[in-house]
């Protein structure tokens, strides 16, 4: 999952899990269910109906913000709960969709189980920072909605862009802190069709402790251009120790690679 959106919405997931009643309906019945039914992929056109539904009248944005419309990224990867051996792969192409005012609200939709983004606002001195990051995903029948708040100092983009720039943060949620910590790795130049984009490739970590330990580091590149994320990878490892069943863990592995800076719209 992209950057920040896993962050409360797996870890309440697995105490939730860790309820005696929850575990047996899952791993009685709901978990043939979700092998069975990995998820529906949300389309183009329903992308583009997400995207009207959110973007409300004339732009306002930050030439350092992406532009607004629907982007395609070829996609690999996937997660697995341990619980059951619970396994859904994402598709080869998914969708990304960006609505802009003053700040840019980008959501990553593989699935109509699996929404997640952030909201991106420009910060002081040329950077862009996290305000919000948002998770709705469903599994093995179970829903989630979380919102994560971050402070102004959560950088995706710092306003020093010079390699080896570091940068923490705590962020809040309504079941607790999360760790933020970033980097810029350096700058990159990505292929996207014939053409080469300028970009800046910056590293985000997000980590756990407590009942839910675990790390997220997702690596993001930039274009310096627009904003637009033209590559991300990602790598979630989490686990909740309690519950009847023992330790439950979480893991995804997710590559995305865009297919055209041209939004659709």
């Amino acid at each position: 999952m992209p950057a920040l959106g896993w962050a409360t919405h797996h870890r309440l997931w697995v105490l939730g899990i860790g309820v005696g009643v929850l575990v047996v309906a899952v791993a009685a019945g709901l978990w043939l269910f979700a092998l069975r039914s990995p998820g529906t992929q949300v389309d183009l056109r329903q992308a583009l109906r997400l995207y009207r539904q959110g973007q409300h009248g004339r732009s306002n944005r930050s030439q350092r913000l992406p532009p607004p419309g629907v982007y395609r990224y070829w996609t690999s990867g996937g997660e697995h709960l341990s619980l059951g051996g619970i396994n859904r792969s994402f598709p080869g192409l998914t969708e990304m969709i960006v609505n802009d005012s003053n700040c840019a609200t980008v959501k990553w939709a593989p699935f109509v189980e699996h929404i997640e983004g952030l909201v991106e606002c420009p910060s002081a001195g040329g950077g862009i920072a996290v305000a919000v990051a948002m998770s709705d995903e469903q599994i093995a029948g179970i829903r989630t909605v979380e919102t994560v708040h971050c402070p102004t100092n959560a950088y995706l983009v710092p306003p020093d862009l010079s390699p080896g720039e570091r940068w923490e943060a705590t962020c809040h949620a309504p079941g607790g802190s999360v760790g933020f910590a970033g980097e810029v790795v350096g700058s990159a130049s990505v292929s996207v069709g014939r053409r080469r984009i300028p970009a800046l490739h910056t590293r985000v970590t997000l980590s756990y402790s407590g009942d839910a330990s675990g790390a997220n580091p997702t690596d993001y590149w930039i274009s310096t251009q627009n904003g637009v994320i033209l590559r991300q990878r990602e790598t979630v490892d989490v686990a909740q120790e309690s519950g009847p069943l023992g330790s439950v863990r979480y893991t995804e592995q997710m590559a995305l690679a865009i297919a055209s800076t041209t939004p659709v719209r």
